[in-house]
C-alpha cells in the first residue's frame, strides 16, 4: 500500500469535519497529523463560533461527535491517536485567513525548502499579498515568504508588560528589635 502523506491526510481530515465542528458550534480551525511518541496523532484546533474560551468540556464534545465519522470513513492508515484542542497562545497559522488575522502579531514561520539560505524565520507579520507573507526580522528587514513553501508556522507568544500597582499600602520590614 503506498504511503499517503500527513498534510493530505489532514486536509481530507478538515474536508470531513468541517460542517460537523460547525453544527456544533464550533470552528475547525486546523487539523494536523504528526508523529507522536506512541504512533501518529491527529490533532484538531478548535474555536468556539461564540467567541469564548475553549474547555475541555467543548474538546470531549467535539472528540466525540468526530469520533464515529473518523471511524466510518477510515481513511487513516493504521492506528492513531486523536487530540481535540484550542489553538493556544501560539497558534498554528496555515491558511490566508489565519495570517491575515494575526498582522502585527509576532510569527515563526519554518520553510520546507531554505530561502535566502534559511529555514526558519521570527518577527513581526507585517503584510498578506495573496499567498505571499511579509516578516519583518528584528534586525528590520522585510522578507516575503510564499505560504505553500511554509512547512509550520505559529503565533510567538510575547508577555504584555503589566503597569504599576494601583493603590495599596507601602509596608516596611520591621526589624527583629521593633517586634
Amino acid at each position: 500500500m503506498d504511503r499517503i502523506p500527513a498534510t493530505q491526510i489532514a486536509d481530507r481530515a478538515e474536508q470531513l469535519l468541517g460542517d460537523v465542528v460547525r453544527e456544533a458550534g464550533f470552528h475547525l480551525l486546523l487539523c494536523e497529523l504528526v508523529g507522536g511518541g506512541r504512533g501518529p496523532v491527529l490533532r484538531l484546533y478548535i474555536e468556539r463560533v461564540d467567541g469564548e474560551s475553549v474547555g475541555i468540556e467543548d474538546c470531549v464534545l467535539v472528540n466525540n461527535i468526530v469520533t464515529d465519522l473518523l471511524d466510518t470513513e477510515d481513511f487513516i492508515p493504521g492506528s492513531y491517536s486523536l487530540e481535540v484542542s484550542s489553538p493556544g497562545l501560539e497558534r498554528p497559522l496555515k491558511r490566508a485567513e489565519h495570517y491575515e488575522a494575526q498582522l502585527g502579531e509576532r510569527i515563526k514561520v519554518k520553510t520546507w525548502e531554505p530561502i535566502q539560505n534559511r529555514r526558519n524565520w521570527t518577527g513581526t507579520l507585517t503584510q498578506l499579498d495573496g499567498d505571499i507573507v511579509t516578516i519583518r526580522l528584528d534586525e528590520g528587514q522585510d522578507h516575503r515568504i510564499p505560504i505553500p513553501a511554509v512547512e509550520r508556522a505559529h503565533l510567538v507568544y510575547v508577555a504584555k508588560p503589566k503597569g504599576q500597582k494601583k493603590g495599596g499600602s507601602t509596608r516596611k520590614k520591621r526589624g527583629r528589635a521593633n517586634r
